[in-house]
């Protein structure tokens, strides 16, 4: 089925385009009039420690939507910030934004406290900048008090500075609620040019280098900016973590997950970054926060901000990613995995043809490459249906809830056994239909390839990362199907299943979990609608199509058309066996 020199032809025909696609690598940021602000005030790290600690003291846990809670520490917030300084007799306005989360399916009330300290327009319309600190926490975490203190602590700063932007000051709730306090904020202020925007989560916890979280829910990132909040970190003091390798960042793009609240910011084409003390992810218990750390962490929010102030032009999120310090921009992006697809596609087309001119049928192919993708289908129809009678952990206000959230008890055991059951009943009715057909092999292998480039080029057109997870298998497979070598179509197996182990591994570290509970959390957030549902049902008919060519590999495995080895077959020795001497009849 492979044409072996086609396939090396478009194989050369990519890789020198993605050569010259490599080289339009540019800087993330437009470092023009990029200068360090002249000596902007510095924070006071040991009123940033009192206000932590009397915020804790009050309310030592803020679960999301619990009513006492909530009260108590919205109104210690709103009270700070209507004590805020005033510039030429402005008084900074202050506001609350009461709205309703879904918090383990149930509706619970919310509340955002915002300022609004306004800028020196001169009759120029200036984007405003926004500055957010999540208040409500998780059990023995100390993330939301510690950002509140920092907010607090610039906000105080700047509103007796000269400036020339607003600036707004947002202490959301419903954080680790799918950030529905930043989305509920960022609905009501629609209408409000926003220039950037700077999320504290946790800033200023830990000893080391300071995290920048620039993505979303979707393909974008905000490179620019990060690389400018990154390169302004010596001047506050702090060094910023290293970026995130070009193959992290590619699983992030094909599987998007966050747990900041610049999310709802970027997903909207707002330059928006998180700053924080720890990598991507649920936040931690920690020791004890000192008053060095908070200074610290509020001079470099300051310095960015001053810097955003000054007219520094920010570019929009892209869906692009950094590979050596360099941006790769998202319509190269686009063009280098298609060019990754290539060979794939050309095989496919290739062999519809070839089956076309032998006169082979597709028909039957087809029928039987729906028949072996059918007990993947309904193993995942039921497990959204079990999500759906409320057996599997539900959305968290639409997007994947913590892993805390998501277990597997007695009845995520039972929807697994009832997929499983279901989909091995599919199977053996599909077997016995299959067996019943006899389709042709040339035309169910054609087939099978056919509607594996078709989805491979509708899910580029949709959504093209979900290439990064799809294509290993598919090439793998594909070349599988023509090797002579057991261990070789082993080795292209475990090689097709790197990109998903890579996946668990990435999802597991930033959850703070292992690989395995990972692969469990991306099944139950997926089959709950948490993720959507182009996407997973584009990547499903991917798995669908590489399975029944993988069971063409097993069919030839079974027919001994692979060797163990490369050894040549034994041949038996040739035995020389003497005559049988008759006896001697005398007449």
């Amino acid at each position: 089925m492979l044409n072996a020199r086609l396939y090396r032809t478009a194989w050369l025909i990519a890789g020198v385009a993605i050569i010259v696609a490599l080289l339009s690598l540019q800087p993330p940021a437009d470092e023009a009039g990029f200068e360090r602000p002249a000596n902007p005030p510095g924070a006071d790290g040991a009123e940033m420690l009192r206000t932590a600690s009397a915020l804790r003291g009050l309310v030592p846990r803020r679960p999301p939507g619990e009513h006492a809670t909530e009260a108590v520490a919205a109104t210690f917030v709103e009270q700070r910030l209507r004590a805020l300084p005033s510039v030429s007799g402005v008084r900074p306005k202050v506001r609350r934004q009461v709205f309703t989360a879904r918090v383990d399916g149930q509706l619970r009330r919310m509340v955002n406290v915002y300022a609004v300290l306004p800028g020196t327009t001169d009759g120029i319309d200036r984007g405003g900048i926004v500055v957010v600190a999540p208040r409500d926490t998780g059990p023995g975490v100390t993330s939301g008090s510690s950002s509140t203190a920092v907010m607090l602590g610039v906000a105080n700063i700047e509103a007796a500075s000269a400036r020339r932007r607003p600036m707004l000051f947002v202490s959301t709730s419903g954080s680790t609620t799918g950030n529905a306090g930043a989305r509920w904020f960022l609905s009501r202020f629609s209408d409000f040019h926003i220039s950037a925007v700077i999320v504290l989560d946790g800033l200023g916890e830990r000893e080391g280098p300071v995290w920048i979280w620039p993505g979303s829910r979707a393909p974008l990132q905000s490179l620019g900016f990060a690389d400018i909040a990154r390169a302004s970190m010596p001047w506050s003091g702090a060094k910023a973590a290293p970026a995130p390798g070009l193959w992290t960042q590619l699983l992030r793009f094909a599987v998007p997950q966050t747990f900041g609240d610049q999310a709802p910011f970027v997903e909207k084409g707002i330059p928006a970054v998180t700053l924080s003390s720890r990598p991507d992810g649920p936040a931690r218990p920690v020791n004890e926060i000192d008053a060095s750390r908070l200074r610290q962490a509020g001079n470099v929010v300051i310095t960015l901000m001053t810097l955003v102030d000054n007219g520094l032009p920010l570019p929009a999120p892209e869906a692009g990613v950094l590979l050596s310090g360099k941006e790769l921009r998202p319509g190269v992006l686009r063009v280098v995995l298609l060019l990754f697809a290539l060979p794939l596609l050309v095989t496919a087309v290739d062999a519809f043809v070839r089956l076309r001119r032998s006169g082979v049928s597709m028909a039957p192919g087809l029928r039987a490459a729906v028949l072996r993708g059918a007990p993947l289908l309904t193993g995942a129809f039921v497990l959204h249906l079990m999500a759906l009678l409320g057996m599997l952990p539900p959305p968290s206000a639409g997007v994947p809830p913590l892993p805390r959230f998501v277990g597997f008890g007695s009845r995520e055991a039972v929807s697994v056994a009832l997929a499983l059951a279901l989909a091995g009943v599919v199977w053996l009715l599909t077997h016995r239909s299959l067996r019943r057909m006899s389709a042709p092999p040339a035309s169910e292998a054609a087939a099978a390839l056919v509607v594996l480039g078709v989805v491979s080029l509708l899910a580029w057109l949709v959504t093209p990362f979900a290439l990064v997870l799809t294509l290993p298998a598919s090439h793998a497979v594909l070349i599988a199907t023509s090797v002579t070598r057991r261990w070789q179509a082993i080795a292209l197996g475990v090689a097709g299943l790197l990109p998903l182990l890579a996946l668990c591994v990435s999802v597991g570290s930033q959850l703070g979990r292992n690989p395995l509970f990972a692969a469990w959390y991306l099944i139950a957030t997926t089959a709950g609608g948490a993720r959507g549902s182009i996407w997973p049902m584009l990547v499903l008919l991917l798995t669908c199509a590489v399975w029944s060519m993988a069971v063409l590999v097993v069919i030839r495995y079974r027919k001994g058309l692979m060797r163990h080895s490369d050894r040549p077959p034994r041949v038996p020795r040739r035995v020389n066996v003497p005559k049988a001497r008759l006896p001697r009849i005398s007449r």
